[in-house]
């Protein structure tokens, strides 16, 4: 059986343009298995990891949980997968960022006029934003 091609941490860290701390970070989520240390401690990842490290940052960029991370790796094995699959998980992400971006319009909406009110002078007594935050509505 052939050695695995291997590759140190910090090169695998800059080829997938990550730093160390989240290969840690990915490794305590599960994303990625620890890597094999050597006799003098080097710990030594699979070059095949660099692809999947890179996966996992563009999905995290987009915000998908680490669960749908989990689901979308594991579907690139080879298995009883279909894009209909991946879509599904895609689709369910698109709705929650949909769902926030409504939630964060809202607040906009509640905060924009109380900002725009303040005419940021004088004491914090006479402050609008305190003031319409104080008060229960």
């Amino acid at each position: 059986m052939p050695a695995l091609a291997t590759i140190a941490v910090g090169a695998l860290a800059e080829q997938a343009g990550v730093d160390i701390a989240t290969l840690r970070f990915y490794e305590r989520l599960g994303l990625i298995d620890k890597p094999r240390r050597t006799a003098g401690g080097l710990q030594l990842y699979r070059t095949s990891d660099i692809a999947r490290v890179i996966f996992i940052r563009r999905t995290r960029e987009l915000g998908f949980s680490a669960e749908a991370i989990r689901e979308l790796l594991a579907m690139t094995e080879e298995g009883p997968h279909t894009c209909r699959d991946v879509h599904e998980v895609a689709e369910r992400h698109l709705l929650d960022i949909r769902r926030r971006l409504d939630d964060l319009t809202r607040l906009e909406k509640v905060l924009a006029p109380l900002v725009s009110a303040c005419p940021q002078e004088g004491g914090t007594a006479d402050c609008p934003i305190l003031n319409a935050l104080s008060h229960t509505t």
